[in-house]
């Protein structure tokens, strides 16, 4: 069985807060560089306060992904948007 690591910086907040954000935000987008990402993945081994971040920024997106899941129009209407659409050009 795995061993579970404990945590360093549970206690004290995070120096690096304000740049965690950012690399957090680069990496839920899949915009962070390698850089970045090596950043962000070695830190949130030790940092309890930015990996509670993450999980939380993670889990509102998916909860917004979710509610706002797109729809697919029905077949029918998509045909009769498409007709008034021609016919409008044609006028």
């Amino acid at each position: 069985m795995a061993k579970k690591r404990k945590m360093k910086n549970v206690e004290r907040p995070c120096v690096d807060h304000e740049r965690c954000i950012n690399v957090i935000n680069l990496i839920i987008d899949g915009e962070a560089n390698e850089e970045e990402e090596a950043f962000f993945y070695s830190h949130i081994r030790d940092c309890f306060h930015c990996a509670q971040f993450y999980k939380l920024e993670q889990s509102i997106r998916k909860a917004i992904r979710d509610y706002l899941e797109i729809k697919e129009a029905p077949e029918e209407l998509i045909r009769e948007v498409r007709k008034m659409v021609k016919e409008s050009l044609m006028k």
